[in-house]
């Protein structure tokens, strides 16, 4: 009976990926030098991008999205953020690290049109492509730069439940926003963002970080663990 359970999980990846394509989801843009910054910064803040997931969530949380906002005129993080499984569906990643810089510049007593002039000047870095609903936000915020690594495609290929709807999509829709319209840059470092998101529903693909595939109750199959975790 448990294999009979635990064979559709390392099959799921492949049936997926066959019955759907996400329109407009192919947005390569790494190498390019966009606004004047290197692309080995951008490599450098996309590792960043998943430092912060591995400081906040482990070494191989199930939700691998990690997100950190940058001020390149400083070459500093100003906040980052996880997907947190708290209860709100809406914390995300990148909700998470926008909420971070929201409470950061309150802190510094910026006014709320203060802030919001704040985030024109910003880059938000995350190893994923953003939903609809966190592109939105994106959006409606107005930062300056969206970097983004695996992409939704990936993650429908491999089994996570997704929006299919690209982020280059949500971005056509708003170009009526007043304000900067953000510039996209995407795929960046997938050789390094694309395995935190490829083991959870994949028996047979490797952990990350050096952690171990362990049977859980509550999936009824194996999953990457912290061996370390107490």
């Amino acid at each position: 009976m448990l294999a009979f359970k635990l064979a559709p999980m390392a099959l799921l990846a492949a049936f997926t990926a066959a019955h759907f394509t996400v329109p407009n989801d192919d947005q390569n843009m790494s190498g390019l030098v966009v606004n004047g910054i290197p692309y080995s910064t951008r490599v450098k803040y996309m590792r960043l991008a998943n430092e912060a997931l591995f400081s906040q969530s482990g070494p191989c949380p199930f939700a691998a999205y990690g997100t950190i906002i940058v001020n390149h005129t400083s070459d500093e993080i100003v906040c980052r953020g996880a997907n947190f499984r708290t209860g709100d569906p809406t914390i995300h990643g990148e909700i998470s690290a926008i909420n971070a810089c929201t409470a950061h510049f309150v802190s510094l007593n910026m006014t709320a049109s203060e802030i919001f002039q704040a985030w024109g000047q910003l880059s938000i870095y995350t190893n994923a492509e953003s939903c609809p609903m966190c592109a939105s936000a994106i959006r409606w915020a107005g930062f300056k730069e969206y970097i983004y690594g695996t992409t939704i495609q990936h993650n429908y290929n491999v089994g996570w439940g997704v929006i299919t709807m690209a982020s280059y999509d949500v971005f056509q829709q708003s170009r009526q926003l007043p304000g900067f319209q953000t510039s996209m840059l995407g795929q960046i470092l997938t050789n390094e963002t694309d395995p935190l998101f490829s083991w959870q529903y994949n028996e047979s693909y490797p952990c990350p970080n050096n952690c171990v595939r362990q049977y859980s109750e509550t999936r009824g199959y194996t999953t990457c663990v912290d061996p370390n975790a107490k």
